[in-house]
Order: C-alpha cells, then sequence, then structure tokens
C-alpha cells in the first residue's frame, strides 16, 4: 500500500497596516497582526513555477483556464501553465518537526511559501529575540491575570513589559493554543488577514519565538513593501491536492461579519480563496465566482475584499495588494475539486485570473487487515517513514516507529464518515499522548520506539492515510 497527501490546519489572528491605522483601530484588535509595508529588508525570490496564466501564455479561458494550450481535461496541472506538460504541479511535502522552534518556523514558513513559488526567509535574530521579549511578557500577564491573555501591545507600567517587546508586539502574527510554531504557522495560513504578511513578495527576515502555547512571527521590519509579486499569488496553490475546507474564524479584523473593524464575535466560513498582484497596478471592478466542479454549485459567497475596495478596512490597507474571495458564515467546503475566477482591472486593464484546487485526496479503497492483523503491541506494524493505507473496522490498527528521532506522524480521514483518532503509547502500553480532533486530519510529534494507534471514536469506521515523517 502507498500514497502521498497533504493537509493543513486553523488557527486564529489578526491584521493592519500603517502606524496611523494602527492608532485609528488599536482597541479593537485582539489578536494576531498582518498587512503592512516596510521600506527595509529585501524581496523573496521565484523558486516555482509560475501561476495561471505566465507570460509566456494566456489569456485564461474556460477551457484552458492556464492559457497553455491544452485544454483542462488533459492537462496535468491545468491552474499551472505547462505546454510541456512538465509536472509543474508537483509540490514538497511539509518538512518534518525537529522540536528546535526557529529551525521549525522557517523551514513551515519557507515551506509555505514555495506553494506559492516565493523564495525562502531568513531569522534575523534581533526580532526572534524581541518576539521572546513579547511572549514572555503575555506568559507573565497571564499567570498575573489567571487566564490566557493575548495582546499586540503591552502595559508598560507592568515591571516585566518593555519597549522593545511592545514594539515587537505591534509588528508580529500572534497566536494562542497551537502546539508548536509549525501548527500555528499552518494555523495563520487557513485565516486572511494573518496569512497575507507571511506570503508577501517582500518578505525575507523574520523573527519567531514560541512559549507555552503562545507564537510569534515579527514580520514587518524584514518586509520591503515595494516589491512587487513576481506573478499571481494564489491560494490555496493551484493544482493543490488536501487543503482544509474552512476558515476557523475567531480572527480580528473579522472578514466574514459586517464591519471587520467592529470586533465581537467572529463566525468562520468555507475556506478563504486569495490572490496577491502586488505591484501589477491598482485594482478596481472586481468580482468573482467559487465552483464546486464535482456538482457545479456556486460556493455563496459574503464578500470579495480588494485593495482599496469600498470599505474601511480595504481603504486601510489590510488587503493590500490582495483580492479575498470570503464565502458565507457557517458554510464549508466539501472534498471535491473547486475552481475559483476572478475578473478584475489591473492597472488600468481588464484581466480575469482562474485556478483550481481540490480540498483532499480520494481517501484509499482498502480493506480491513489488509496489511494483516495488527492489533496489538506485539503484532505492532512497524514503520520508519512513509504512508499507510488502512481502514478501521471493527479493531483498532497498531503501529511500532522503527528507527531513531523525532516523527510526525499524521492521521487523514473523513470525520463525516467516521471519527478517527490517535494515541501514542510507550512499550508498557500506557498512553503518553494523543490526537483526539474532530476534523478531517489528526497528527502527533513523538519519539521512535513510540506505538501508534489508530483507532474509531464512539465505534467510529472509515479509511485512513496514515504518514510518518
Amino acid at each position: 500500500m502507498s500514497g502521498a497527501s497533504r493537509s493543513g490546519t486553523v488557527s486564529v489572528v489578526l491584521g493592519f497596516r500603517s502606524g496611523a491605522a494602527v492608532a485609528a483601530v488599536w482597541a479593537s484588535l485582539v489578536l494576531g497582526a498582518c498587512g503592512g509595508d516596510d521600506d527595509r529588508g529585501g524581496g523573496g525570490g521565484e523558486e516555482a513555477p509560475p501561476a495561471v496564466p505566465d507570460l509566456e501564455h494566456g489569456p485564461s479561458t474556460p477551457g484552458d483556464i492556464d492559457g497553455d494550450g491544452v485544454p483542462n481535461d488533459e492537462d496535468n496541472c491545468p491552474s499551472v501553465a505547462n505546454a510541456d506538460q512538465r509536472d509543474a504541479c508537483d509540490y514538497p511535502s511539509r518538512p518534518p518537526d525537529t522540536g528546535e522552534v526557529v529551525a521549525d518556523g522557517l523551514a513551515r514558513l519557507s515551506w509555505n511559501r514555495a506553494l506559492v513559488g516565493l523564495g525562502p526567509v531568513v531569522e534575523d535574530p534581533e526580532l526572534s529575540r524581541t518576539c521572546r521579549l513579547h511572549l514572555d511578557y503575555l506568559y507573565m500577564l497571564s499567570e498575573e491575570l489567571g487566564s490566557p491573555v493575548l495582546s499586540h501591545t503591552e502595559d508598560l507600567s507592568k515591571p516585566y513589559a518593555s519597549e522593545e517587546g511592545n514594539q515587537a508586539g505591534i509588528d508580529s502574527v500572534l497566536s494562542l493554543g497551537q502546539a508548536d510554531i509549525g501548527a500555528a504557522i499552518d494555523g495563520w495560513m487557513n485565516t486572511l488577514y494573518h496569512r497575507l504578511p507571511l506570503i508577501h513578495p517582500g518578505l525575507e527576515r523574520v523573527g519567531i519565538a514560541y512559549r507555552d502555547a503562545f507564537a510569534c512571527v515579527r514580520y514587518r521590519p524584514g518586509t520591503n513593501g515595494s516589491v512587487a509579486a513576481p506573478y499571481p499569488i494564489l491560494w490555496p496553490p493551484p493544482d493543490i491536492v488536501g487543503t482544509d475546507r474552512t476558515f476557523g474564524g475567531n480572527e480580528s479584523p473579522c472578514p466574514t461579519v459586517a464591519d471587520p473593524l467592529a470586533g465581537g464575535p467572529c463566525p468562520g466560513s468555507a475556506a478563504i480563496a486569495t490572490i496577491g498582484l502586488h505591484g501589477m497596478g491598482g485594482l478596481a471592478d472586481v468580482t468573482a465566482t467559487f465552483v464546486n466542479l464535482d456538482t457545479g454549485a456556486e460556493v455563496p459567497l459574503f464578500a470579495t475584499y480588494w485593495d482599496q475596495g469600498a470599505s474601511p478596512h480595504e481603504q486601510m490597507g489590510y488587503v493590500e495588494g490582495t483580492v479575498a474571495v470570503v464565502p458565507e458564515p457557517g458554510s464549508s467546503l466539501e472534498r471535491a475539486l473547486y475552481e475559483v475566477t476572478v475578473n478584475a482591472t489591473v492597472g488600468g486593464s481588464a484581466q480575469t485570473y482562474r485556478w483550481r484546487f481540490r480540498t483532499a485526496r480520494e481517501l484509499p479503497d482498502v480493506g480491513c487487515d489488509d496489511l494483516g492483523e495488527h492489533r496489538t503491541l506485539e503484532d505492532a506494524y512497524p514503520i520508519e517513514t512513509g504512508t499507510v493505507e488502512g481502514r478501521i473496522c471493527d479493531y483498532p490498527d497498531m503501529y511500532v516507529l522503527t528507527g531513531s528521532g523525532r516523527r510526525t506522524v499524521r492521521l487523514l480521514l473523513d470525520h463525516d464518515e467516521g471519527d478517527l483518532d490517535l494515541v501514542a503509547l510507550d512499550p508498557a502500553g500506557a498512553a503518553i499522548d494523543r490526537s483526539e480532533g474532530s476534523g478531517d486530519e489528526e497528527h502527533l510529534t513523538v519519539d521512535a520506539g513510540v506505538y501508534i494507534q489508530v483507532y474509531g471514536y464512539a465505534d467510529g469506521m472509515g479509511p485512513y492515510v496514515l504518514i510518518v515523517e
């Protein structure tokens, strides 16, 4: 049995651009920071094939959305211009976690940037130091108040506050509650305003810190806002398989309410699609559609935001250089193939951009015990790294991680078909960690030698993909 897949997670966040804009709305901001430009630092480079269509192809048409002359139904990468049919939409695998905060943060952030064709980032140790200062402040403030607190600003009357930490909070995306820095970055990528600074074409240097479920990436001083996008920056990435189906909500500003800057509850929705057009000219006359190609049904849209659109937060730069396609609150994408179309006047010229992505690959059509019965510690199936396809029927499946070092174990499933979970066991059979969520992915990071059990919650059954990295 073999296979491969990619998946993501969700999180909470927020954004703003200029100092004046921050001052105007700061009291309403609760989580994360984004948008923004700065005239320091350098721009990222191109590392992946250009997407829909590149300068040598086009225009996009419904039957050939990347404009490369190969019809969609014959094109191995219908959203990425590749007339030679090279494997232009074979994305790199998610980097494994090592347990080192800075290394893992750089790897995960650079991986997400590579998915949209942008170059990697590097750590600026001074920015990381000030990120740590701000997380220390948040930790001590939470201890003092007796409950977790997330804030971009510091009360400078507190003995543990500092000017440096306060500025770092203003300059950063922040999150609370993620298991590690990689999960925090994946979470920001599944929002709107927190995603945008991480895939800005001018981002080069960052500070990274993580402490006790608080995460910080300081991006603003390391971003050159004048850098133009080398080509449209699409999210979800074109032709990718396994993207998340939802925006989890709890972001400030909130893209799914009538007044994004007003504060208050922020409902979730289906995944938000964006296209970055930095430096390509002013945007106007923007319309968009979001279609499930498997059923032909349109995804109902709540709003389409764009740089310098009509609303105050658009005018303030929260979607700088970007068009954002926001589905209705409470909606969710299905496990299907989707196509996003954005029509806009860009720099005075009418343009059409189309791209496709699949929310998840088909789960394996396998039977129970196709690998043999591996239900106990004694008959656990050995795996060092790689992918196994299985199905839970009447009994759990047991694996043992061979080799040495830390491993990330991911379980991909269809929660609508059956709720499957993971538990890590020591050699004596005692549980040492669990992943028991309610989505389509579970994951653990553990040491080699640990046993991993896949089981159905409340007698749940169904197929799964187990990935060990």
